[in-house]
């Protein structure tokens, strides 16, 4: 009798894992759904911003035109803003070299 009941033992404790096991894969499942919704979110919300950003700046360029009465001057002027606001970003990302010593 005491082989079956050590069969009998072995077989919960199989069970017992695989339940673990299960509800371990639940759980990454969640959070993968979880990130993927914000992350999908996080894109709307970028698009959102992206798009007033735009408008923002095209409204800019157009008054700076008629404040200066020309067609294309708002333009440029709006355009070397951005060009200068993006190449300060573009090198305050990049590492230092005394950093990566």
């Amino acid at each position: 009798m005491g082989f079956f009941e050590n069969n009998r033992l072995v077989e919960l404790i199989t069970d017992y894992l695989k339940t673990q096991f299960e509800l371990i894969k639940l759980d990454i499942q969640e959070k993968l759904e979880e990130i993927l919704v914000r992350i999908f979110k996080l894109i709307f919300v970028a698009a959102g911003f992206t798009i007033t950003l735009f408008f923002l700046l095209l409204g800019g360029s157009e008054w700076i035109n008629q404040v200066l009465e020309s067609r294309f001057i708002g333009y440029f002027i709006m355009a070397g803003i951005i060009g200068l606001a993006s190449l300060f970003l573009f090198l305050s990302l990049k590492p230092s070299e005394n950093e990566s010593e």
